[in-house]
């Protein structure tokens, strides 16, 4: 998947940021927190630099789908980071 990121131009970036929401909500389904974790986060931090805001929705969507994973270092500032992006 890295390569894929890769091929979008750095103008591009509400594509990347909606890619990474999706590349998260795979991982997550390969219950593959660490992963799930930094790609949301860095599509959250894309996100909010960009003002975009149907990225921003996406990753508050995915975000109850780590509340299993609490106890996961990094998890619960997520989660509280797209509640008040």
């Amino acid at each position: 998947m890295a390569e894929g990121l890769a091929l979008l131009p750095k103008a591009r970036d509400r594509t990347r940021g909606i890619f990474l929401t999706y590349q998260a909500k795979g991982f997550l389904q390969s219950n593959d927190v660490e992963q799930a974790l930094a790609v949301t986060a860095e599509s959250l931090d894309l996100a909010t630099r960009i003002g975009a805001e149907r990225c921003v929705s996406l990753v508050r969507e995915l975000a109850p789908a780590f509340k299993p994973y609490r106890q996961v270092d990094g998890v619960a500032d997520l989660i509280e980071r797209a509640r008040a992006a």
